[in-house]
């Protein structure tokens, strides 16, 4: 029996740390891996699906519903264990970068990657000139189209989220006022303050917090954004 117990320990342990490891691969996954990893999160968990099925115009709520509740009657360590098995086949190093961020501490939220630099001007995007911090070229975007300042990437993120994932408080002040709900969320549903405050971004942190960003929302993971912010930014909750 205690054997069992401590092997069930193990699997828990090695859950808890693939779950915060996923959140470094998101910005990789295609939109069904990430099903595949929000509906084995949540059997693990919860358990079975206990929720009602969405309304038919809530299209992300439902294909969440849906991955979750095609799990069936699959036990918590079952799905626990195909969790693991999911993260290892995408990256099979997985565990040993995991413990290196663990020792150094896990700074941010989805660890981005930013490629930019590699780009010529003429090859940007709006968001490549976003992800830099090009204030004067996202605002000459959006003057000539103004829908792509709430425009979601093929990775679930809206600009609000990569502007708050890099940190630039000008850019996230001018989409706010184009309208942009400053409490968006992305397919994990995590909000610009999660972004900001689980990758450090202090000011940016200070100005979403300034101006209502919603503190009690929980993400896909159950975890607010105080839960998710590094030590530099906890202490600017309340």
């Amino acid at each position: 029996m205690a054997e069992c117990d401590i092997n069930i320990t193990d699997l828990e342990d090695r859950f808890n740390r693939a779950s915060k490891y996923m959140q470094s691969l998101v910005s990789e996954l295609d939109t069904d891996h990430l099903l595949t990893f929000y509906a084995l999160y949540k059997q693990a968990t919860v358990g079975p699906c206990n929720i009602s099925r969405p309304n038919w115009y809530q299209v992300q709520a439902v294909r969440k519903y849906e991955a979750w509740k095609k799990l069936g009657d699959m036990s918590q360590e079952i799905a626990m264990a195909n969790y693991i098995d999911v993260i290892a086949r995408v990256n099979p190093s997985w565990e040993e970068e995991a413990k290196f961020e663990e020792s150094r501490g896990w700074t941010s939220v989805s660890k981005l990657p930013n490629t930019d630099a590699a780009l010529k001007d003429t090859e940007k995007t709006f968001l490549d000139w976003l992800k830099e911090g090009n204030e004067a070229k996202v605002r000459e975007m959006v003057s000539k189209e103004p829908g792509l300042s709430g425009r979601m990437d093929d990775i679930g993120l809206l600009p609000i989220h990569w502007a708050a994932d890099r940190g630039h408080v000008g850019i996230l002040k001018f989409l706010i006022e184009q309208g942009v709900d400053l409490n968006s969320l992305d397919l994990e549903e995590q909000t610009p303050l999660h972004y900001a405050a689980g990758c450090g971004h202090m000011e940016a942190v200070r100005y979403l917090l300034s101006i209502g960003a919603d503190t009690s929302r929980i993400n896909g993971d159950g975890m607010t954004p105080k839960d998710i912010a590094i030590d530099s930014t906890k202490d600017l909750f309340c």
